[in-house]
């Protein structure tokens, strides 16, 4: 059988390990050890599938060619709130700018930021969800005293409108919704991810 981490193959020697469950139990006591844990499977080119987990796990090793695992580690959580953090910091700038920019004819420049905000946005929500995998530091992430999903629950009124502008060239709404009510609360984003990368184990 052959095992590959993260894209690369790794030298791996099995002991007492007869299933894949033995295999995967033994790899996920060593990602703890250096604060990682396993976020994908594949087995013989097939993804493992939450619902079929337990009845894979009694697969034979000899039964085996490939397994494929992805991992990721707590530091990888701490780095991509970092880049995060850089991104959205800038794309606070530009959303105070988009008012001018739609007055002088840069609507491009003002579409590119909107891109970036949804694109960082997205990669935000994919990072919140996987550092759900670390309880211990990430149990209580909240923004402006309110946990992330209700914050986001409360900011989705605004894209709504934002959107709608959007899809009415309504210019002025859109300069007036960017400036004054996405920039703050971005501008909270970025407080509480710097407040945890400052306080936080991995940094």
């Amino acid at each position: 059988m052959e095992i590959f981490v993260n894209g690369a193959k790794a030298d791996v020697t099995l002991d007492t390990e007869k299933n894949l469950g033995d295999v995967l139990k033994s790899f996920e006591s060593e990602c703890e050890k250096n604060n990682a844990t396993t976020i994908n499977i594949v087995v013989n080119g097939t993804e493992l599938k939450s619902e079929d987990f337990e009845s894979q796990t009694e697969t034979a090793i000899e039964d085996i060619q490939t397994l494929e695992l992805t991992t990721i580690a707590l530091s990888d959580i701490y780095d991509a709130f970092k880049n995060i953090s850089s991104n959205l910091i800038s794309i606070s700038e530009k959303l105070r700018d988009i008012s001018v920019q739609f007055q002088k004819g840069q609507d491009a420049k003002a579409i590119t930021t909107i891109k970036e905000l949804a694109e960082t946005f997205s990669f935000f929500c994919r990072i919140v969800t996987l550092s759900a995998l670390f309880p211990d530091e990430f149990e209580n992430l909240k923004i402006e005293n309110k946990p992330v999903l209700e914050f986001f629950e409360d900011f989705s009124p605004i894209f709504n409108d934002f959107e709608d502008a959007l899809k009415n060239s309504d210019s002025v709404l859109m300069g007036d919704l960017a400036e004054y009510e996405i920039s703050p609360r971005v501008d909270a984003i970025v407080a509480m991810i710097d407040s945890l990368l400052k306080n936080g184990r991995c940094q």
